[in-house]
């Protein structure tokens, strides 16, 4: 009787509960962005053949992701994109690499000897820029503490990584883009990574 009479008393719990619906799902907005047509090398100027429109969700897009053609075309790869990738203002070489620098600064490429090197930085690092000449007991800062703005990187294929090319673009003032440019010519280039 006394478990007949449980039973019972469960049953009417359960009858009474209020039943949990399955949660529906949150829609996410899709937005237009613009993605690589095909596999694109570092250093390639883009064309229209390159480009083509996409729908991603809001939370598929990184900062920066480009929204038109315009954005886009005749601009050159900073570092390698896969077919179906969305280009951002980083990676690629143009107005948008320098349109927040100050009055009066420029993106300057500077080719550093030893790829190792290069291949510590990243965008946003800051570092000295310096000079040696060959038989030098030392080397000269030709560029102090400045920032660092793409490091362009090799095209792979497979599973291999993309290298350096051993080229930074760098945000400095006219006067030290052209003494970068003179030291280039006669020194070796290499930088040296500051604290934020």
């Amino acid at each position: 009787m006394l478990v007949a009479a449980l039973m019972t008393a469960g049953a009417l719990v359960l009858a009474v509960a209020p039943q949990t619906l399955p949660a529906t799902p949150v829609q996410e907005s899709e937005t237009a962005v613009l993605v690589a047509a095909l596999d694109l090398a570092a250093g390639v100027t883009i064309g229209s053949a390159d480009l083509e429109m996409a729908k991603r969700t809001t939370s598929q897009l990184p900062d920066g992701a480009l929204s038109s053609e315009a954005a886009a075309l005749g601009r050159v790869v900073s570092s390698s994109v896969r077919r179906g990738e969305i280009l951002t203002d980083r990676r690629v070489l143009g107005p948008g690499l320098s349109a927040g620098l100050g009055a009066g600064m420029v993106a300057s490429p500077v080719r550093l000897v030893d790829l190792e090197v290069a291949a510590l930085l990243r965008p946003g690092d800051r570092v000295d820029i310096l000079a040696a000449t060959d038989g030098a007991v030392s080397a000269a800062v030709v560029a102090a503490r400045v920032l660092v703005l793409a490091v362009p990187l090799a095209d792979s294929e497979g599973p291999v990584a993309a290298a350096p090319l051993g080229l930074v673009v760098v945000a400095v003032d006219q006067e030290t883009a052209g003494l970068l440019a003179a030291a280039a010519a006669s020194s070796i280039l290499t930088a040296t990574l500051l604290p934020p």
